[in-house]
């Protein structure tokens, strides 16, 4: 188990990294792009491969250490946050858990170094019913060959290399029909960045694979048996998300608590208005509830309890649902100010509601929940 101590240690050094990132935020959002000294330094934290096992060159951390780590980044820059979300553990899970020794050596060996990895899902035809993607990979000579076209994939513009989920079956099989590759990017991978509303700069892209050809022994696992691996992946995934929400809601928090002790109103500040003090309570008691369920889904991943699935989309479901109305509560308290350009909370407002869209809709974890109370998900 983590100590307090660990994590008060681990929260501490990727603030005091955090704050050197805060007069490159606003540029990150604006450009929508990370400049490349930025991502040289987070490469060098190692902040991009952070649950890659120690025994392959990475920092080895716990879910919950991650969690710390990502929630820090994303207070200052979401597209860090989230990006490290990606690249250091959506992309680590499979390959650790289910990659031959092969692939663990080249890519989690990769990310280690430096490198970035890109989690290949969603498509135009399927967001929610991810077992209807029609990527296809097709064996041909010892090779697959993949070809087909993935939407809103964090980090493509930055990533060496993909997890791709693609139809290995017939498309009547659904879920029963798709396998994991690794695939290297290469000239048969075009990559088009996306104008998104909010984490801006975090490469969210079109991706076009166009027959790429993949040695078969970059499958993860066996084929035809990706979709488990899949939502396993989600799982953790979610919980980092919600992680980066946490980041996003405490920079709110924070600016609408600074706010309200310096703008007076009637002669005093603000704060010692009976309204202010309401929404100022009630974003508090939020973020801490949040911050506790995410933690315990952490907590959860960590010690493999079967439970984990229905924890990570409770933890997804209320950070998306409470960090909207938290940011809404935080804009409210700067008024015009914080619906300015100027407020960094006008950034954050379009940061929060991905929270409610990526990685599982908030409809969809209300399904899941359901079915884990049901009994019918479990780890």
């Amino acid at each position: 188990m983590v100590s307090e101590v660990d994590l008060s240690l681990v929260r501490s050094s990727v603030r005091e990294f955090a704050e050197e990132l805060i007069p490159y935020a606003r540029k990150i959002d604006e450009e929508n792009m990370v400049p490349e000294e930025v991502l040289d330094r987070v490469r060098e934290m190692g902040y991009l491969a952070l649950r890659v096992p120690e025994e392959y060159g990475g920092p080895g951390l716990s879910m919950l250490e991650s969690v710390v780590v990502i929630e820090e980044l994303s207070r200052v820059s979401s597209a860090i946050g989230i990006m490290a979300t990606v690249s250091g553990s959506m992309v680590v899970y499979p390959i650790a858990r289910y990659g031959s020794e092969e692939l663990k050596e080249k890519y989690l060996g990769l990310l280690a170094k430096g490198g970035i990895g890109a989690f290949a899902l969603t498509e135009p035809c399927c967001g929610s019913d991810a077992a209807a993607i029609q990527t296809r990979a097709v064996r041909e000579s010892g090779e697959y060959v993949i070809s087909g076209e993935k939407v809103f994939i964090t980090n493509a513009p930055y990533a060496d290399f993909f997890i791709v989920a693609a139809r290995t079956g017939r498309p009547e099989d659904r879920h029963k029909g798709i396998s994991l590759f690794v695939l290297d990017k290469g000239p048969c991978v075009r990559v088009s960045k996306l104008s998104m509303m909010g984490y801006r700069g975090s490469g969210t892209s079109l991706v076009h694979f166009d027959e790429c050809r993949v040695p078969e022994e970059n499958i993860i696992g066996e084929e035809n048996t990706g979709f488990k691996k899949l939502m396993m992946t989600l799982n953790e995934g979610r919980v980092s998300t919600s992680a980066s929400g946490l980041g996003v809601m405490q920079a709110a928090f924070d600016e609408a608590l600074n706010y309200s002790r310096q703008r007076e109103s009637m002669g005093k500040p603000i704060i010692e208005h009976q309204m202010v003090q309401y929404m100022i309570a009630e974003m508090a008691t939020i973020l801490e509830t949040a911050r506790l369920l995410v933690y315990k889904a952490a907590e959860k991943i960590d010690k493999e309890e079967p439970d984990v699935p229905l924890y990570s989309s409770m933890a997804k479901l209320y950070t998306a649902k409470a960090g909207v109305d938290l940011v809404r509560m935080a804009m409210q308290v700067l008024g015009g100010t914080g619906y300015s350009k100027d407020s960094i909370v006008e950034r954050l407002y379009r940061d929060i509601k991905m929270i409610e869209i990526g990685d599982g809709t908030n409809e969809v974890q209300r399904m899941v929940i359901v079915k884990s109370l049901l009994g019918k998900i479990r780890i």
